[in-house]
């Protein structure tokens, strides 16, 4: 099928400013980057999941326009990413963070990431 609109595409019988060439052509753009989605069951062709893991936050950035310092948006911005990431792993972060926060002060600063979510072992 692919070689079959390149073939329609090349041989000159669209007009040359047509919005059907400009389909095709943005299509044939798209080809490498479409045989991902064959080759990786998996995969999505939109991103929905991650337009609604910011949705809270872009409806919340009025709120958070001013955190006070740089030091304090960058350390919100690692606390929110944490919680999205919870979430995505379907980890309650309330339960994640509270068991983090409870650890941190007696685990090793040079193993802290034993502690990112993907690596804690929650019981289900």
């Amino acid at each position: 099928m692919i070689e079959r609109v390149k073939k329609r595409l090349t041989e000159g019988k669209i007009l040359p400013k047509s919005k059907f060439k400009e389909a095709l052509g943005y299509f044939c753009s798209l080809i490498p980057y479409l045989k991902n989605y064959t080759e990786h069951a998996f995969a999505r062709l939109d991103n929905n999941p991650a337009e609604r893991a910011i949705r809270p936050l872009a409806i919340g950035r009025k709120n958070w326009l001013f955190f006070g310092s740089q030091e304090a948006g960058e350390s919100a911005a690692v606390l929110l990413s944490l919680v999205q990431t919870c979430r995505g792993l379907k980890i309650n972060p309330r339960d994640y963070l509270d068991d983090v926060f409870r650890r941190l002060m007696d685990h090793n600063s040079q193993k802290l990431y034993e502690l990112l979510p993907n690596k804690i072992i929650h019981p289900s």
